[in-house]
């Protein structure tokens, strides 16, 4: 994250779990972690947002466990559920 002002700046990055194959089952987006970064001016400045393996799975009532939502999932990435700025398939979950 770059600020681009003249002063000091503060965001809140948010990270978001996004099914490929939404369901009535799934939420659309689930907040899966967020980060506070602070940046001084013309500063560039990396987020770290570590997100849990259970992020990604539902649970199954018959089967009294956590599983997989199918079909995987895309991060989306931004200042809020409504300001989402990057988007990228999950891989390795």
């Amino acid at each position: 994250m770059t600020n681009t002002g003249d002063r000091a700046g503060r965001e809140i990055v948010q990270v978001y779990l996004a099914p490929r194959e939404p369901g009535a089952e799934h939420p659309a987006r689930v907040l899966a972690g967020f980060a506070a970064v602070q940046a001084g001016p013309g500063e560039t400045v990396e987020a770290a947002v570590a997100v849990a393996r259970r992020a990604t799975e539902a649970w199954d009532a018959d089967a009294h466990a956590w599983r997989p939502v199918p079909g995987g999932h895309d991060v989306q990435v931004g200042r809020s559920y409504a300001d989402i700025r990057l988007s990228a398939p999950l891989t390795g979950a």
